[in-house]
């Protein structure tokens, strides 16, 4: 089996906020045998920049070099791929592209094999994953996010986490007081049981005296997390917050391959980390990271708000973790989500069924691609 053709398409959905990742490719991958592969690489970029960046370094660079060869031998696809792209990459684009065709092989795979991708990633833990409902802050009327993540706990969600903001001007994290009163309400919304994560993502960038003083307002509201309160860059600053902060502190998305992830494990930057499988080099990157991170016992919980794709992905990750016990959920109204593949993920009793289907067991809804395509414009 050879690999005859690959496909980067870029998608953009209508969204509320650009917190919501409206872009992100696609990447189709096809054989001399009939047997296809899909990926995603979470190139989020508010005038689709990323994207088209991805596509073209697919294109130009990627593919002649993919074509011709054994879709099975993923990880020395993967070391070529890399170590080509590494003048330019090493972090950032090429790393989605990279995730994007990672995935996508690790999907014809398990077509091939007639396999689901957990089980040639080592087997199962677990059946099933709790998972939170991943949720942007309305600032102008927290009462209204409240009762959105209200919502899912009626479902059976036992975990919910609000990040980021509708506008870089109206962002959670602008106003200490305001912050306060909107986690306050929301947890009163929520009820005192419900795990409530907080999200201040990279709409506003907190300074570390700053953050360790939000860190310990939260504290009363019993926060499960906050995440991302730092700019992404600063590892000192994570160490140190980590360190004196009662609140757990979470971060990664932003991080890229087992070389970046490396100091934020050993030094123990977070206690919670976040790589992203659609960023940080795909499964196969994603699975040593988590392997390094399982040596230091450190908490795992894989980033994921973009499409379908990703959360298939993310659940064959965590269903080969040993120590895996939550995972993102994004619910936020997007056709990338609720309509792109042709059985939607649902969560029952605040939990995802791990998917026993060949490859990533999903199948995609082309005219869904094809009404939100932009690259053919």
């Amino acid at each position: 089996m050879k690999i005859k053709d690959i496909e980067a398409i870029v998608v953009r959905s209508p969204e509320p906020s650009i917190a919501s990742a409206p872009s992100s490719l696609i990447v189709k991958i096809e054989t001399d045998e009939g047997i296809a592969g899909i990926g995603e690489g979470c190139t989020h970029s508010e005038s689709d920049e990323a994207s088209f960046a991805a596509k073209a370094i697919i294109e130009r660079g990627f593919a002649p070099r993919l074509k011709g060869e054994d879709p099975l031998n993923i990880q020395k696809i993967w070391y070529k791929l890399y170590q080509y792209s590494e003048w330019y990459g090493r972090r950032g684009i090429a790393i989605y592209a990279l995730s994007a065709i990672d995935i996508a092989l690790w999907d014809i795979a398990g077509k091939y094999l007639h396999q689901p991708v957990h089980k040639l990633l080592g087997g199962k833990f677990r059946d099933k994953i709790r998972v939170y409902a991943s949720l942007i802050f309305n600032m102008d009327d927290p009462e209204s996010s409240g009762k959105e993540g209200r919502k899912y706990v009626e479902q059976g969600f036992t975990a919910v986490k609000y990040g980021w903001g509708q506008t870089w001007e109206k962002a959670f994290g602008l106003d200490a007081d305001r912050d306060e009163e909107a986690v306050r309400i929301i947890r009163e919304i929520l009820g005192p049981k419900i795990d409530l994560m907080v999200d201040v993502g990279r709409m506003v960038n907190w300074s570390l005296p700053y953050a360790i003083k939000m860190a310990e307002r939260f504290k009363k509201y019993n926060i499960y997390w906050l995440e991302e309160p730092l700019p992404q860059d600063d590892i000192e600053g994570y160490i140190m917050l980590t360190q004196k902060s009662d609140v757990w502190i979470a971060a990664g998305e932003g991080e890229y391959t087992r070389w970046g992830f490396k100091d934020w494990i050993i030094r123990r930057a977070v206690d919670v980390l976040q790589p992203d499988v659609s960023k940080a080099g795909g499964l196969s990157e994603v699975k040593r990271i988590c392997d390094l991170a399982y040596m230091w016992n450190m908490m795992v919980v894989p980033h994921g708000f973009s499409t379908a794709i990703n959360i298939a992905a993310n659940l064959h990750l965590v269903a080969s973790m040993p120590n895996a016990s939550l995972l993102e959920f994004r619910r936020t109204e997007s056709p990338l989500i609720y309509k792109l593949v042709k059985r939607p993920f649902e969560a029952v009793n605040g939990y995802l069924a791990i998917p026993d289907g060949e490859g990533l067991g999903i199948e995609l809804n082309e005219d869904v691609i094809e009404e939100y395509r932009i690259d053919r414009r």
